[in-house]
């Protein structure tokens, strides 16, 4: 039953003020998002199948996408178990694949700091295979904080310095700051936006009502199921970088071997073309490219500041408490 909302509270089908204060606690992104492409087409779809509830349902979802690497390194049911042992159940699971324009869509206000090169890099490790998104519901939510904000919290940054022991990605061990397994969205606007470029609108329609179907259940068994589906079409990798380059001996020799060592041993980056002329991309195993790229290849550059502002937990609580 597909639900036409009242326009006497909201402009032009857009969140209403208080449903804006629901999706994101920061400004600049509520005023961006109300002009967004995806947003907009998103929240029309949430309001079509969710009703004037559609914000408070968000809020009480996460969205975990699993990254190309956490399938090739074997990650995805170290995912669920921390889910389950944090508190969030997944109600709904999806698979789709990455292309250079949703990979580029979904981070486009945060990739402006990457080099040309990295964003090659991107391309060449996003499009490898298959990924899973997941949405839990918290079970253990904590007033004023949307689900999305405890797990991203829960998540821990890139920098393996800004990690604690009891984050995902420490949990996850990943090999560099680079291959880092997981993305999670930052609010409940995010989670709208990010569904929209993920999916196609008969299939994000029916994803939604999927989850409208189930949203008060446990479906652990489906995610595991997904994860063996996939799992089993795509071939497993060590992500290790010493066994990575003794397999690429054979293929680019010794002396383009001991290159990239040098390059690591000295702390360089070098740039994707010349990775490319060290490594026979064509003839090397997919994954030792991207596991060997992603300790030498050039990956930020210097910007003045971020084009949105960092979602805090502290701010939502202080939105919470009227503050």
């Amino acid at each position: 039953m597909i639900w036409t909302p009242g326009r006497e509270d909201r402009v032009d089908g857009m969140p209403t003020t208080e449903e804006w204060r629901q999706l994101s606690v920061v400004p600049e992104k509520r005023e961006v998002f109300g002009c967004d492409l995806y947003f907009r087409e998103g929240w029309a779809d949430m309001l079509a199948v969710f009703g004037s509830a559609a914000a408070e349902v968000l809020g009480g979802l996460a969205m975990l996408v699993v990254k190309p690497d956490a399938v090739a390194g074997r990650r995805l049911g170290a995912i669920l178990e921390y889910l389950a042992d944090n508190g969030f159940l997944p109600v709904a699971t999806t698979r789709f694949g990455y292309t250079r324009h949703s990979m580029r869509e979904v981070w486009r206000y945060d990739w402006h700091i990457y080099p040309v090169d990295r964003l090659q890099l991107c391309t060449f490790w996003y499009l490898t295979n298959d990924v899973l998104l997941f949405l839990a519901r918290d079970v253990r939510p904590v007033a004023g904080l949307p689900a999305t904000v405890r797990l991203g919290d829960l998540k821990g940054v890139g920098d393996p310095a800004g990690r604690r022991p009891h984050h995902l990605r420490t949990k996850l061990n990943p090999p560099n700051r680079i291959l880092n397994f997981v993305h999670v969205g930052d609010e409940p606007a995010d989670i709208v936006r990010e569904l929209t470029i993920f999916l196609d609108r008969s299939e994000r329609l029916r994803f939604l009502e999927d989850l409208r179907a189930h949203l008060g259940e446990d479906r652990t068994a489906l995610a595991r199921a997904e994860i063996a589906a996939l799992e089993a079409e795509c071939p497993a990798h060590d992500l290790d970088l010493r066994a990575t380059l003794s397999r690429l001996v054979p293929l680019a020799g010794e002396a383009a071997v001991d290159r990239l060592r040098a390059v690591l041993d000295g702390g360089d980056r070098i740039g994707w073309d010349d990775l490319a002329e060290l490594v026979p991309f064509g003839e090397a195993d997919r994954w030792d490219v991207i596991v060997t790229a992603s300790f030498v290849v050039r990956d930020e550059r210097p910007v003045p500041h971020a084009l949105l502002p960092p979602v805090s937990v502290e701010a939502w609580i202080e939105q919470a408490a009227g503050r």
